[in-house]
C-alpha cells in the first residue's frame, strides 16, 4: 500500500506585486506537491503605478485594483485576510493579528513598507501617510468632500519630492481643477537641494520646470521639523499652512519585521541574499520594500523592482522545491521612469533623457494596464481602452 506524500505548504505574507505576480502565474502552472496560503491585511492590494491617476481622476477604483481573494482561489490558494505580526523563522510559523497561527515549509514576505518621518512632532496625527497605499487610496476622497467645501481656497502640501511625491503633488493639481475647486494651491517641498535626489540634474530640473508650470509651488533643502493642526514649521522656524498634508517622504520598515527577530539591516529592512532568500533561513524568501538585498542594500524602494524580482522568485521557489540551484537577481542600474502629470501627460526619463507629453502617457497608460490583466480573470486586455484624459 502506497503511503501519500505531505503537501509542503508555501506562505506567502502581503498581498505585494510580487506574490500576485506569483499566484497569477500559478494558476497557470502549479508547484506541484505544494498548498499555498496568501496572508494580507485586506482583500485587496493597489497597484502603485496607477495610483497617482486615481488620484487625478483618470482611473476608478476596480481599474487600480486587485482582487486578492480571487486571484489567490484562482491558483488554488488560501486566503487570510489579518496582518502578519510575527514570523518565527526558528519555528517556521507566521502569527497573525487575529490569533491565527500558520505553519509553512517555505515563505515569503512581501509586506511593503511605511514612511519615514513619522516619528517627528505632530506627524503621525495630522499627515496623510501615502505608504501602505491603501492609506493613501481611503484618504483621498475625504479630502475632496473637505476641498469642495472650502470656500476660503483649499492649500495642500505634499511633503518629498522624489517620484512618487512628485506624481502626487500633480495629480492633486489636476483632480482640484477638475473638481472646479476655487483658489486651490498645492506645495511641494523637498530636504534634498533639488527634486528627484539620487537622479541627473538635467532630470530634476526638466520635473521642476513642469511642477512650476503647472502651478505648483517646489521648494528644495527645505525639512519639516514639526507639524500642528493645520500649520507646519522648518528648520528654519518659517511656518507653511495647509488645510491637508500628505506625506511622501522616503521608505521605512516596517517594525513588525524587526519584532520578529529577523536579520535586518541599521533600517530594520529584512537582509536578503541575490537568491532573495533571508541571510539567515533559506526557506525565507522576501522582495519589495521590505527586503534589503545583499550586495546592493541602498537599492531604492520602488514598485519596479518587485515586479522585476517576481519570475526569479517563482524560479527559486520551483528550485527550492527540488533542490536544484537558485538564480540569482540582479537590479537594473537605470530603467524607464514614467511619471503621470494627471492632465493625460507624463514624463519619461532614462539614462539622463527627458521626454514629455500625451505620448508618453498613452505609454504609460498602456503598460500600466498590461500589468493589471495579468490579474484578470478572463483573457480580455484592457489597454484596448485608454484612460479618460
Amino acid at each position: 500500500m502506497r503511503t501519500s506524500r505531505r503537501l509542503r505548504h508555501l506562505v506567502l505574507v502581503g498581498g505585494g506585486h510580487a506574490p500576485a505576480l506569483l499566484l497569477a502565474g500559478l494558476a497557470r502552472r502549479p508547484f506541484p506537491g505544494v498548498r499555498i496560503t496568501l496572508v494580507s491585511d485586506g482583500p485587496r492590494a493597489f497597484y502603485s503605478g496607477m495610483v497617482p491617476g486615481l488620484v487625478a481622476g483618470q482611473y476608478g477604483a476596480d481599474d487600480v485594483t486587485i482582487d486578492l481573494p480571487r486571484l489567490a482561489a484562482r491558483a488554488g490558494a488560501g486566503f487570510v485576510s489579518a496582518p502578519a505580526v510575527r514570523v518565527a523563522a526558528s519555528a517556521r510559523t507566521v502569527e497573525t493579528a487575529d490569533g491565527g497561527l500558520l505553519r509553512y515549509d517555505f515563505a515569503c514576505l512581501d509586506v511593503g513598507s511605511t514612511v519615514s518621518g513619522f516619528e517627528l512632532p505632530g506627524v503621525r496625527r495630522v499627515a496623510l501617510p501615502t505608504r501602505p497605499v491603501a492609506a493613501l487610496v481611503a484618504a483621498v476622497p475625504p479630502l475632496l468632500e473637505r476641498a469642495r467645501a472650502s470656500t476660503e481656497g483649499f492649500r495642500v502640501i505634499v511633503v518629498g519630492g522624489g517620484a512618487g511625491g512628485v506624481e502626487l503633488a500633480c495629480a492633486l493639481q489636476a483632480r482640484l481643477e477638475r473638481e472646479g475647486i476655487r483658489h486651490p494651491s498645492v506645495s511641494l517641498l523637498e530636504a534634498s537641494p533639488r527634486l528627484l535626489p539620487g537622479r541627473t540634474r538635467a532630470v530634476a530640473t526638466a520635473v521642476e520646470r513642469r511642477c512650476v508650470a503647472r502651478g505648483i509651488a517646489v521648494e528644495t533643502g527645505v525639512r519639516v521639523v514639526r507639524v500642528e493642526d493645520g500649520r507646519l514649521y522648518l528648520e528654519d522656524g518659517s511656518p507653511r499652512v495647509f488645510e491637508a498634508l500628505l506625506w511622501c517622504t522616503g521608505a521605512a520598515a516596517l517594525p513588525f519585521v524587526r519584532a520578529s527577530q529577523l536579520p535586518v539591516d541599521e533600517r530594520g529592512f529584512l537582509r536578503v541574499r541575490p537568491t532573495l532568500q533571508s541571510v539567515d533561513h533559506d526557506d525565507l524568501f522576501a522582495v519589495g520594500d521590505v527586503a534589503s538585498l545583499e550586495p546592493w542594500p541602498d537599492m531604492p524602494k520602488a514598485g519596479v523592482y518587485a515586479v522585476r524580482a517576481a519570475p526569479v522568485l517563482e524560479r527559486n521557489l520551483r528550485a527550492w522545491l527540488t533542490g536544484a540551484p537558485l538564480a540569482t537577481f540582479r537590479p537594473q542600474r537605470d530603467f524607464l521612469t514614467l511619471l503621470n502629470l494627471g492632465d493625460g501627460r507624463a514624463l519619461g526619463f532614462k539614462w539622463g533623457r527627458v521626454l514629455e507629453g500625451r505620448l508618453v502617457f498613452r505609454l504609460k497608460d498602456w503598460i500600466d494596464r498590461g500589468f493589471m490583466a495579468r490579474f484578470r480573470a478572463d483573457t480580455r486586455d484592457p489597454r484596448v481602452s485608454p484612460a479618460r484624459p
